[in-house]
Order: structure tokens, then sequence, then C-alpha cells
């Protein structure tokens, strides 16, 4: 208990019941998150349904569109295997999309020194 007081456990276990993605945070990110959220508390005692319950809840309604699309169904009517599996193909892809799309607005990102923006300007 010295090293995981209980308001330190109570306060894990509390960001994991309130899951939620973040406005702007893509699907890997959000995966991620949740899944070092569990990691920060292993003894949780949520079991398995009730962590992917806690995860689907906490997604944006776009976000479960995709996972209920990519499914066939809904997300929460699929085993906690099968989910994941679902989860990790997408927030793979997710990952990639995004990787690649950052790569590519930074080539169009021109970076000037001072001297040469006033040059420019002045042109």
């Amino acid at each position: 208990m010295r090293f995981f007081p209980p308001s330190r456990f109570i306060s894990a276990k509390s960001a994991i019941a309130t899951f939620s993605q973040g406005s702007s945070e893509p699907l890997y990110e959000t995966w991620e998150r949740f899944k070092a959220l569990l990691r920060r508390c292993p003894n949780h005692n949520f079991d398995d349904a009730a962590q992917l319950h806690i995860f689907y809840s906490g997604l944006k309604p776009q976000t479960k569109m995709i996972l209920d699309v990519s499914t066939r169904c809904t997300m929460m009517s699929k085993s906690l295997e099968e989910a994941i599996v679902i989860i990790d193909s997408i927030e793979t892809n997710d990952y990639q999309s995004h990787h690649d799309r950052s790569l590519t607005q930074r080539k169009c990102i021109m970076e000037l020194d001072t001297q040469s923006a006033i040059l420019a300007q002045n042109k």
C-alpha cells in the first residue's frame, strides 16, 4: 500500500471507468491510451466484458460507427477476443493513415529564418 496508496488506486480506477475519446484523438491513440490506463492499474477489477464496454462507450459516435461497420453488426455483440482483433486491425490502419498524412503535410512547410522572411515580405 505504501507504493500504491488507496487514493492513487481510486484515481486510476476512476480514469478507466470514465474513459472517453478526445475530441481530435484518432482511434490508434485512444486505444493505446486505454490500454495504458489498464496497465497502470492492474487490480482494477473490471472483467473483460466491462473493459470492452467502457472503451466502446467512451468513443465518439463516428468512431463507434467505424467499428460497428467493420464488424457487420455492433462491436458489443462480439467476444472480447474478436473485438480486440478488430480494434487492433483498425488501429493499425488508422495509425498508418495518420502517420502518412503528417509526413505529407510536413513536406509542404517551408521554414525561413527571420531575415529571409522579412526580405520575402518586402519583395
